[in-house]
Protein backbone atom coordinates (compact mmCIF):
# COMPACT_ATOMS: atom_id res chain seq x y z
CA UNK A 1 0.00 0.00 0.00
CA UNK A 2 2.91 2.67 1.20
CA UNK A 3 4.97 1.92 -2.33
CA UNK A 4 4.20 3.86 -5.46
CA UNK A 5 3.51 2.38 -8.25
CA UNK A 6 6.22 3.15 -9.52
CA UNK A 7 7.62 -0.40 -9.23
CA UNK A 8 9.28 -1.88 -12.17
CA UNK A 9 7.35 -4.71 -12.94
CA UNK A 10 4.18 -2.06 -12.99
CA UNK A 11 5.76 -0.17 -15.40
CA UNK A 12 7.10 -3.12 -17.71
CA UNK A 13 3.14 -4.22 -17.75
CA UNK A 14 1.68 -0.84 -18.19
CA UNK A 15 4.33 1.27 -19.51
CA UNK A 16 2.48 3.69 -21.60
CA UNK A 17 -1.23 4.77 -21.03
CA UNK A 18 -3.77 6.80 -22.49
CA UNK A 19 -3.32 10.01 -24.14
CA UNK A 20 -3.49 12.11 -27.48
CA UNK A 21 -0.47 11.51 -28.94
CA UNK A 22 -0.85 11.68 -32.63
CA UNK A 23 0.35 14.12 -34.74
CA UNK A 24 -1.49 17.68 -35.58
CA UNK A 25 -4.62 17.39 -37.93
CA UNK A 26 -2.09 18.98 -40.69
CA UNK A 27 0.86 16.76 -40.15
CA UNK A 28 -1.67 13.37 -40.98
CA UNK A 29 -2.10 11.25 -43.40
CA UNK A 30 -4.80 11.54 -46.65
CA UNK A 31 -8.00 9.93 -45.26
CA UNK A 32 -7.75 6.62 -47.13
CA UNK A 33 -4.67 6.13 -45.39
CA UNK A 34 -5.69 7.97 -42.05
CA UNK A 35 -7.84 5.01 -41.23
CA UNK A 36 -5.18 3.02 -41.22
CA UNK A 37 -2.36 5.16 -39.26
CA UNK A 38 -2.29 3.59 -35.50
CA UNK A 39 -2.86 5.97 -32.22
CA UNK A 40 0.88 6.65 -30.52
CA UNK A 41 -0.04 6.15 -27.07
CA UNK A 42 -2.90 4.41 -25.08
CA UNK A 43 -5.75 6.03 -26.24
CA UNK A 44 -8.54 5.07 -29.25
CA UNK A 45 -6.72 2.26 -30.12
CA UNK A 46 -9.20 1.55 -32.89
CA UNK A 47 -11.90 -0.50 -30.55
CA UNK A 48 -14.89 1.70 -31.18
CA UNK A 49 -18.30 1.69 -33.47
CA UNK A 50 -17.20 3.94 -35.70
CA UNK A 51 -17.06 2.63 -39.38
CA UNK A 52 -14.87 4.17 -41.63
CA UNK A 53 -16.36 4.16 -44.75
CA UNK A 54 -12.82 4.93 -46.77
CA UNK A 55 -10.65 1.78 -44.97
CA UNK A 56 -13.87 -0.12 -46.08
CA UNK A 57 -14.07 0.62 -49.60
CA UNK A 58 -10.22 0.07 -49.90
CA UNK A 59 -10.10 -3.59 -47.90
CA UNK A 60 -13.15 -4.67 -50.00
CA UNK A 61 -10.83 -3.93 -53.15
CA UNK A 62 -7.86 -5.08 -52.04
CA UNK A 63 -8.82 -8.58 -49.62
CA UNK A 64 -6.35 -7.29 -47.11
CA UNK A 65 -4.40 -4.29 -45.64
CA UNK A 66 -1.56 -4.17 -43.60
CA UNK A 67 0.38 -0.82 -42.24
CA UNK A 68 3.18 -0.99 -40.37
CA UNK A 69 4.12 1.55 -38.16
CA UNK A 70 6.88 3.19 -35.34
CA UNK A 71 6.27 5.81 -32.89
CA UNK A 72 10.40 6.83 -31.32
CA UNK A 73 10.65 9.31 -28.85
CA UNK A 74 14.00 10.10 -26.95
CA UNK A 75 16.06 13.19 -25.37
CA UNK A 76 17.53 14.25 -21.73
CA UNK A 77 16.16 14.56 -18.16
CA UNK A 78 17.58 16.24 -15.51
CA UNK A 79 16.35 15.52 -12.05
CA UNK A 80 15.77 17.48 -8.48
CA UNK A 81 14.87 15.16 -5.44
CA UNK A 82 13.24 15.87 -2.36
CA UNK A 83 14.27 12.78 0.06
CA UNK A 84 13.26 11.33 2.81
CA UNK A 85 14.43 11.49 6.00
CA UNK A 86 18.32 9.96 6.54
CA UNK A 87 18.14 9.28 2.79
CA UNK A 88 21.06 10.58 0.61
CA UNK A 89 20.47 9.31 -2.84
CA UNK A 90 22.12 11.47 -5.46
CA UNK A 91 19.96 12.79 -8.30
CA UNK A 92 20.61 12.35 -11.56
CA UNK A 93 21.36 14.88 -14.37
CA UNK A 94 21.29 14.91 -18.65
CA UNK A 95 19.71 11.04 -18.43
CA UNK A 96 18.93 10.23 -21.93
CA UNK A 97 15.69 8.25 -22.12
CA UNK A 98 14.34 6.39 -25.19
CA UNK A 99 10.96 4.78 -25.78
CA UNK A 100 9.57 3.20 -28.94
CA UNK A 101 6.75 1.57 -30.32
CA UNK A 102 6.65 -0.99 -33.10
CA UNK A 103 4.11 -2.94 -34.85
CA UNK A 104 1.27 -3.81 -37.45
CA UNK A 105 -2.90 -3.14 -37.50
CA UNK A 106 -4.74 -4.10 -41.01
CA UNK A 107 -7.86 -5.12 -41.94
CA UNK A 108 -9.07 -8.62 -44.04
CA UNK A 109 -12.34 -7.55 -45.96
CA UNK A 110 -15.03 -5.47 -44.93
CA UNK A 111 -15.05 -6.51 -41.37
CA UNK A 112 -12.31 -7.68 -39.71
CA UNK A 113 -9.27 -5.90 -38.60
CA UNK A 114 -6.26 -6.75 -36.14
CA UNK A 115 -3.68 -5.27 -34.63
CA UNK A 116 -0.27 -6.69 -32.96
CA UNK A 117 2.28 -3.99 -31.42
CA UNK A 118 5.23 -4.26 -29.18
CA UNK A 119 7.41 -1.56 -27.40
CA UNK A 120 10.65 -1.17 -26.64
CA UNK A 121 10.68 0.08 -23.04
CA UNK A 122 12.11 3.45 -21.85
CA UNK A 123 13.87 2.14 -18.18
CA UNK A 124 12.10 1.95 -14.93
CA UNK A 125 9.25 4.51 -14.29
CA UNK A 126 11.65 7.70 -15.00
CA UNK A 127 13.81 6.11 -17.88
CA UNK A 128 17.24 5.40 -16.30
CA UNK A 129 17.87 2.64 -18.91
CA UNK A 130 17.00 -0.90 -19.79
CA UNK A 131 19.55 -3.55 -20.62
CA UNK A 132 19.98 -3.89 -24.30
CA UNK A 133 23.11 -6.00 -24.03
CA UNK A 134 22.99 -8.86 -26.83
CA UNK A 135 19.55 -7.60 -27.92
CA UNK A 136 18.17 -8.33 -24.08
CA UNK A 137 16.24 -4.81 -24.05
CA UNK A 138 13.02 -4.97 -21.44
CA UNK A 139 9.89 -5.26 -23.76
CA UNK A 140 6.65 -4.98 -23.21
CA UNK A 141 3.40 -6.37 -24.61
CA UNK A 142 0.82 -4.10 -26.17
CA UNK A 143 -2.53 -3.88 -28.14
CA UNK A 144 -2.91 -8.11 -29.41
CA UNK A 145 -6.35 -8.32 -30.64
CA UNK A 146 -8.56 -9.27 -33.67
CA UNK A 147 -12.04 -7.37 -34.03
CA UNK A 148 -15.14 -7.72 -35.44
CA UNK A 149 -16.85 -4.47 -36.72
CA UNK A 150 -20.05 -4.13 -38.90
CA UNK A 151 -22.61 -1.20 -38.38
CA UNK A 152 -22.54 -0.34 -35.41
CA UNK A 153 -21.46 -3.16 -33.68
CA UNK A 154 -17.75 -4.17 -32.99
CA UNK A 155 -16.09 -7.19 -30.88
CA UNK A 156 -12.42 -8.03 -29.93
CA UNK A 157 -10.99 -10.91 -28.49
CA UNK A 158 -7.26 -11.21 -27.59
CA UNK A 159 -5.18 -8.18 -25.63
CA UNK A 160 -7.73 -5.75 -25.96
CA UNK A 161 -7.95 -1.51 -24.51
CA UNK A 162 -10.88 -0.74 -22.93
CA UNK A 163 -11.11 3.40 -24.04
CA UNK A 164 -13.80 3.85 -21.88
CA UNK A 165 -11.54 3.56 -18.65
CA UNK A 166 -8.77 5.89 -19.94
CA UNK A 167 -8.36 9.52 -18.53
CA UNK A 168 -8.41 12.25 -20.59
CA UNK A 169 -4.45 14.19 -20.64
CA UNK A 170 -2.48 16.76 -21.97
CA UNK A 171 -1.59 15.87 -25.33
CA UNK A 172 1.84 18.44 -24.50
CA UNK A 173 2.48 16.02 -21.73
CA UNK A 174 2.99 12.76 -24.13
CA UNK A 175 6.74 13.38 -25.45
CA UNK A 176 7.75 9.60 -23.88
CA UNK A 177 4.22 8.76 -24.89
CA UNK A 178 2.83 8.19 -21.08
CA UNK A 179 5.68 5.88 -20.27
CA UNK A 180 6.87 7.28 -17.08
CA UNK A 181 5.83 8.11 -13.55
CA UNK A 182 4.40 11.51 -13.83
CA UNK A 183 2.20 10.81 -16.42
CA UNK A 184 1.43 6.89 -16.18
CA UNK A 185 0.59 6.10 -12.78
CA UNK A 186 -2.51 8.57 -12.15
CA UNK A 187 -4.00 6.63 -15.18
CA UNK A 188 -3.08 3.05 -13.52
CA UNK A 189 -5.13 4.76 -10.33
CA UNK A 190 -8.09 5.79 -11.59
CA UNK A 191 -8.23 2.21 -13.23
CA UNK A 192 -7.15 2.58 -17.28
CA UNK A 193 -7.25 -1.03 -18.12
CA UNK A 194 -5.62 -2.94 -20.70
CA UNK A 195 -5.29 -6.40 -20.82
CA UNK A 196 -6.19 -10.32 -21.89
CA UNK A 197 -9.84 -10.16 -22.88
CA UNK A 198 -13.15 -9.59 -24.64
CA UNK A 199 -14.45 -6.28 -25.68
CA UNK A 200 -17.94 -5.27 -27.35
CA UNK A 201 -19.13 -2.09 -28.35
CA UNK A 202 -22.45 -0.98 -29.38
CA UNK A 203 -23.48 2.53 -31.34
CA UNK A 204 -27.66 1.90 -30.84
CA UNK A 205 -28.25 5.23 -33.15
CA UNK A 206 -26.74 5.33 -36.21
CA UNK A 207 -24.89 8.28 -36.78
CA UNK A 208 -24.94 9.11 -33.41
CA UNK A 209 -21.99 9.97 -30.82
CA UNK A 210 -22.93 7.04 -28.19
CA UNK A 211 -21.72 3.77 -27.52
CA UNK A 212 -22.47 1.44 -25.10
CA UNK A 213 -19.76 -1.10 -24.12
CA UNK A 214 -18.66 -4.48 -22.07
CA UNK A 215 -15.26 -5.73 -21.19
CA UNK A 216 -15.05 -8.89 -19.83
CA UNK A 217 -11.37 -10.62 -18.04
CA UNK A 218 -10.71 -13.71 -16.78
CA UNK A 219 -6.72 -14.16 -15.95
CA UNK A 220 -3.95 -14.03 -13.84
CA UNK A 221 -3.64 -10.58 -12.53
CA UNK A 222 -0.60 -9.32 -13.80
CA UNK A 223 -2.34 -9.93 -17.37
CA UNK A 224 -4.15 -6.43 -17.29
CA UNK A 225 -3.06 -3.37 -16.39
CA UNK A 226 -6.50 -2.38 -14.31
CA UNK A 227 -5.38 -4.78 -11.35
CA UNK A 228 -3.59 -2.10 -10.03
CA UNK A 229 -6.78 -0.38 -8.83
CA UNK A 230 -6.94 -3.27 -6.19
CA UNK A 231 -5.27 -1.98 -2.79
CA UNK A 232 -4.80 -3.17 0.78
CA UNK A 233 -1.69 -5.37 1.98
CA UNK A 234 -0.74 -9.28 1.48
CA UNK A 235 1.84 -9.99 2.75
CA UNK A 236 4.86 -9.27 2.56
CA UNK A 237 3.43 -6.87 -0.07
CA UNK A 238 1.75 -3.41 -0.65
CA UNK A 239 -0.79 -4.36 -2.77
CA UNK A 240 -2.11 -8.06 -4.05
CA UNK A 241 -0.46 -7.18 -8.20
CA UNK A 242 2.56 -7.46 -6.07
CA UNK A 243 2.00 -11.06 -4.72
CA UNK A 244 1.30 -12.48 -8.54
CA UNK A 245 5.12 -10.48 -9.74
CA UNK A 246 6.99 -11.57 -7.33
CA UNK A 247 7.25 -14.95 -9.06
CA UNK A 248 8.47 -13.42 -12.47
CA UNK A 249 12.05 -14.60 -13.27
CA UNK A 250 12.29 -16.65 -9.94
CA UNK A 251 10.68 -20.37 -10.71
CA UNK A 252 11.50 -22.15 -13.86
CA UNK A 253 8.75 -20.84 -16.19
CA UNK A 254 9.36 -17.35 -15.16
CA UNK A 255 6.01 -16.88 -15.03
CA UNK A 256 3.51 -14.83 -12.26
CA UNK A 257 2.41 -16.86 -9.16
CA UNK A 258 -0.51 -18.66 -10.76
CA UNK A 259 -2.48 -19.62 -7.83
CA UNK A 260 -3.85 -15.98 -8.33
CA UNK A 261 -6.90 -15.21 -10.25
CA UNK A 262 -8.78 -12.32 -11.26
CA UNK A 263 -12.41 -11.83 -12.62
CA UNK A 264 -13.70 -8.42 -14.13
CA UNK A 265 -16.08 -6.96 -15.95
CA UNK A 266 -16.85 -3.04 -16.83
CA UNK A 267 -19.76 -1.67 -18.22
CA UNK A 268 -19.28 1.40 -20.46
CA UNK A 269 -20.97 4.29 -22.29
CA UNK A 270 -18.95 7.63 -24.27
CA UNK A 271 -20.60 10.03 -25.70
CA UNK A 272 -19.27 12.79 -28.00
CA UNK A 273 -20.98 15.41 -29.83
CA UNK A 274 -19.20 18.35 -31.55
CA UNK A 275 -16.81 20.25 -28.68
CA UNK A 276 -17.92 17.77 -26.17
CA UNK A 277 -16.90 14.19 -25.04
CA UNK A 278 -17.68 12.28 -21.89
CA UNK A 279 -17.20 8.33 -21.01
CA UNK A 280 -17.85 7.11 -17.97
CA UNK A 281 -17.20 2.67 -16.58
CA UNK A 282 -17.85 0.99 -13.56
CA UNK A 283 -15.36 -1.60 -13.29
CA UNK A 284 -16.56 -5.03 -10.67
CA UNK A 285 -14.03 -7.28 -10.20
CA UNK A 286 -13.39 -10.02 -7.64
CA UNK A 287 -10.22 -11.91 -6.82
CA UNK A 288 -8.89 -15.15 -5.63
CA UNK A 289 -5.48 -14.85 -3.64
CA UNK A 290 -5.18 -18.84 -4.16
CA UNK A 291 -6.65 -20.84 -6.25
CA UNK A 292 -4.45 -24.15 -4.77
CA UNK A 293 -7.82 -23.46 -2.25
CA UNK A 294 -11.52 -23.08 -1.41
CA UNK A 295 -11.08 -21.58 1.89
CA UNK A 296 -9.65 -18.51 1.21
CA UNK A 297 -11.80 -15.39 0.91
CA UNK A 298 -12.16 -13.75 -2.26
CA UNK A 299 -11.28 -9.58 -2.52
CA UNK A 300 -14.40 -8.42 -4.01
CA UNK A 301 -14.05 -4.40 -5.40
CA UNK A 302 -15.42 -1.69 -7.82
CA UNK A 303 -14.05 1.26 -9.29
CA UNK A 304 -16.62 4.09 -10.98
CA UNK A 305 -14.96 6.49 -12.97
CA UNK A 306 -16.25 9.31 -15.15
CA UNK A 307 -14.01 11.28 -17.68
CA UNK A 308 -15.43 15.04 -19.38
CA UNK A 309 -13.67 17.10 -22.10
CA UNK A 310 -14.36 19.89 -23.85
CA UNK A 311 -12.71 21.35 -27.38
CA UNK A 312 -13.90 25.47 -27.96
CA UNK A 313 -12.64 26.43 -31.63
CA UNK A 314 -10.78 29.94 -30.90
CA UNK A 315 -9.88 32.85 -33.11
CA UNK A 316 -7.65 31.72 -35.90
CA UNK A 317 -8.23 28.22 -35.73
CA UNK A 318 -6.50 27.74 -32.64
CA UNK A 319 -8.30 25.12 -29.59
CA UNK A 320 -9.13 25.37 -25.93
CA UNK A 321 -9.31 21.63 -24.54
CA UNK A 322 -10.05 21.78 -20.70
CA UNK A 323 -10.80 17.99 -19.61
CA UNK A 324 -11.35 16.62 -15.34
CA UNK A 325 -11.56 13.13 -14.55
CA UNK A 326 -13.00 11.30 -11.66
CA UNK A 327 -12.83 7.49 -9.89
CA UNK A 328 -13.48 6.11 -6.84
CA UNK A 329 -12.13 2.85 -6.17
CA UNK A 330 -13.25 0.43 -3.01
CA UNK A 331 -12.43 -3.11 -2.38
CA UNK A 332 -12.30 -5.96 0.44
CA UNK A 333 -8.93 -6.33 2.01
CA UNK A 334 -7.86 -9.93 3.21
CA UNK A 335 -5.75 -10.12 6.88
CA UNK A 336 -1.65 -9.99 5.97
CA UNK A 337 -1.38 -13.10 7.35
CA UNK A 338 -4.17 -15.21 7.22
CA UNK A 339 -5.89 -14.94 3.61
CA UNK A 340 -8.97 -17.05 5.22
CA UNK A 341 -9.86 -13.79 7.26
CA UNK A 342 -11.44 -10.51 5.74
CA UNK A 343 -11.46 -7.42 7.56
CA UNK A 344 -14.25 -5.64 8.39
CA UNK A 345 -12.94 -2.34 7.28
CA UNK A 346 -11.96 -2.24 3.07
CA UNK A 347 -9.62 -0.30 1.12
CA UNK A 348 -10.73 3.16 -0.89
CA UNK A 349 -9.00 5.24 -3.56
CA UNK A 350 -9.98 8.08 -4.99
CA UNK A 351 -8.57 10.13 -8.08
CA UNK A 352 -9.14 13.10 -9.28
CA UNK A 353 -7.16 15.09 -12.20
CA UNK A 354 -7.95 18.14 -14.11
CA UNK A 355 -5.83 19.62 -17.02
CA UNK A 356 -5.95 22.41 -20.17
CA UNK A 357 -4.47 22.22 -23.41
CA UNK A 358 -3.98 25.12 -25.80
CA UNK A 359 -3.53 24.46 -29.70
CA UNK A 360 -2.59 26.98 -32.04
CA UNK A 361 -3.61 25.91 -35.60
CA UNK A 362 -0.49 24.61 -36.41
CA UNK A 363 -0.83 22.01 -34.06
CA UNK A 364 1.82 23.74 -31.61
CA UNK A 365 1.07 24.33 -28.03
CA UNK A 366 0.83 23.72 -24.22
CA UNK A 367 -0.25 22.05 -21.64
CA UNK A 368 -0.61 21.58 -18.09
CA UNK A 369 -2.56 19.26 -15.34
CA UNK A 370 -2.27 18.08 -11.87
CA UNK A 371 -3.48 14.47 -10.21
CA UNK A 372 -4.89 13.87 -6.62
CA UNK A 373 -4.92 10.27 -5.61
CA UNK A 374 -6.09 9.67 -1.92
CA UNK A 375 -5.81 6.44 -0.60
CA UNK A 376 -7.31 5.14 3.15
CA UNK A 377 -6.22 1.53 4.36
CA UNK A 378 -7.71 -0.04 7.33
CA UNK A 379 -5.51 0.31 10.16
CA UNK A 380 -3.91 3.02 8.69
CA UNK A 381 -4.30 6.96 7.97
CA UNK A 382 -4.50 8.31 4.86
CA UNK A 383 -2.12 8.43 1.90
CA UNK A 384 -1.54 11.51 -0.82
CA UNK A 385 -0.22 11.53 -4.14
CA UNK A 386 0.34 15.02 -5.96
CA UNK A 387 0.99 14.85 -10.19
CA UNK A 388 2.17 18.07 -12.12
CA UNK A 389 2.87 18.50 -15.85
CA UNK A 390 3.28 21.32 -17.28
CA UNK A 391 4.65 20.48 -21.16
CA UNK A 392 4.76 22.25 -24.73
CA UNK A 393 5.05 20.74 -27.88
CA UNK A 394 6.19 22.27 -31.44
CA UNK A 395 6.30 20.16 -34.69
CA UNK A 396 9.02 21.01 -37.29
CA UNK A 397 7.35 18.74 -39.76
CA UNK A 398 5.15 16.03 -40.55
CA UNK A 399 4.99 13.73 -37.76
CA UNK A 400 8.19 15.06 -36.23
CA UNK A 401 7.95 17.32 -32.93
CA UNK A 402 10.36 18.70 -29.88
CA UNK A 403 9.16 19.32 -26.66
CA UNK A 404 9.72 20.32 -23.21
CA UNK A 405 7.98 18.86 -20.17
CA UNK A 406 8.69 19.70 -16.28
CA UNK A 407 6.80 16.57 -14.08
CA UNK A 408 6.58 16.70 -10.36
CA UNK A 409 5.51 13.96 -7.84
CA UNK A 410 4.92 14.53 -4.07
CA UNK A 411 3.88 11.85 -1.38
CA UNK A 412 2.25 12.60 1.90
CA UNK A 413 2.54 9.93 4.07
CA UNK A 414 0.52 10.78 6.94
CA UNK A 415 1.52 7.35 8.54
CA UNK A 416 5.49 8.55 8.76
CA UNK A 417 4.60 11.77 8.70
CA UNK A 418 6.99 13.10 6.09
CA UNK A 419 6.69 14.36 2.76
CA UNK A 420 9.35 13.38 -0.05
CA UNK A 421 9.12 13.57 -3.81
CA UNK A 422 10.89 14.38 -7.31
CA UNK A 423 10.58 16.31 -10.32
CA UNK A 424 12.53 16.55 -13.74
CA UNK A 425 12.82 18.23 -16.70
CA UNK A 426 12.43 16.68 -20.12
CA UNK A 427 13.93 17.86 -23.26
CA UNK A 428 12.71 15.65 -25.96
CA UNK A 429 12.23 14.94 -29.89
CA UNK A 430 9.27 12.61 -31.21
CA UNK A 431 8.58 10.88 -34.72
CA UNK A 432 5.02 9.08 -35.61
CA UNK A 433 5.86 7.29 -38.76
Amino acid sequence: MRGSVSNTLVWALACALAGLTSAPAWAQPAPAEAAAAPPAGMEDTGLRAAPTAARDQLAGALGKIITPYVVIAGGLRFERLDLRTGQTTQARQGVTVAVSRFGFRGQVGRYISFASELEANIGGALGNGASVWEGQAQMSVRDQFIQYQRGGFLAAVGRVTDYATLDFVSAHVADLLLADQYTRDPLLYSGANRGNGLLARYRPVPGSGLELGLAVHSTNPTAITGTLVIGGELFPYSRPFYLAAAQVGRNEFTLPDQNLHLYMATPSVTYTAGMFEAKAAAQFYALDTNMATDVDQPIYGNNFRASVKLDYVLGGGAHLAPFVNLARSENDVLDAMDATVKLADTYTARTLSAGLDYNTAAGHGVGVQYARIRQDAPGLQAIFDDYVNLGATYWIDAGVSVGARVGWWRRDDRNQSETYGHSSLFLTSRLIL
